[in-house]
């Protein structure tokens, strides 16, 4: 089975409220063999705590791995860490405030080895309420606010980028274009690296794998949010409006 391939990257800060049902579903619905790194950006909260305990369960403790930075990192410094002290042919990137679906994990893994030249592969994301968040980008965001529904959005598509909170990308990429841009601490590297991915010749997939993203992985204000939203959006303009 190609999952034994596969190291789940969990990127973790002021996470703590979010972490049981993340852990729950992600018990619930994804079929061992995997990987699990879990990379701590020094919360403050119980969420070191939480991890930890976690690392002692039976079903998670084989094949979990936690790292505890000293200080933020931010999303794609962790994110490249990850890349050096994994090994898996693919690695799925993963917000701590999901809630997973069945075989969601099965079915990426089939729809990115069906695709050889797509080396990033996101599924749809799906508010709680059940309307679609992202369901892939070609221009603008699809199906954006529609309730769910079967045939909606049911269909591999290539497009132009991906959501971030649950997406998985084929380690030899990294080794054709380099790793994700550090100047993104958060928001927006997804987007950047999914358009370096297309202008190396590669594709980018959307898969209709349904995973409930919450929206409140870290305990950070609305304005610093707003705040960390603009700079990326400032730093992917100046970046590709040259390009």
């Amino acid at each position: 089975m190609v999952q034994t391939q596969v190291d789940l990257v969990l990127v973790t800060y002021e996470s703590r409220p979010v972490l049981p049902a993340f852990f729950h579903s992600l018990r619930q619905f994804t079929k061992p063999p995997f990987r699990l790194l879990v990379i701590d950006n020094n919360s403050k909260d119980q969420t070191k705590a939480y991890l930890q305990a976690m690392r002692k369960d039976p079903f998670f403790g084989p094949q979990m791995r936690l790292v505890f930075n000293r200080t933020n990192l931010g999303v794609a410094k962790a994110w490249n860490q990850a890349v050096k002290i994994t090994s898996g042919r693919y690695l799925v990137f993963l917000n701590p405030d999901l809630v997973f679906t069945k075989d969601w994990l099965q079915k990426l893994v089939q729809s990115a080895a069906r695709h050889k030249k797509a080396m990033v592969v996101g599924v749809k994301i799906l508010n709680p309420d059940g309307t679609i968040y992202h369901a892939g980008a070609n221009g603008k965001i699809r199906g954006k606010g529609q309730m769910d529904r079967p045939g909606l959005f049911d269909q591999e598509k290539k497009v132009r980028w991906v959501q971030g909170s649950c997406f998985l990308v084929k380690r030899e990429i990294f080794g054709k274009i380099g790793g994700f841009d550090e100047r993104f601490f958060m928001y927006g590297e997804e987007v950047d690296f999914c358009w370096r991915v297309r202008k190396a010749g590669y594709e980018v997939l959307y898969t209709p794998v349904s995973i409930y993203h919450y929206r409140k992985g870290s305990q950070i204000s609305r304005a610093a949010r707003l705040q960390l939203r603009r700079h990326s959006a400032q730093l992917l303009r100046a970046k590709w409006r040259k390009k």
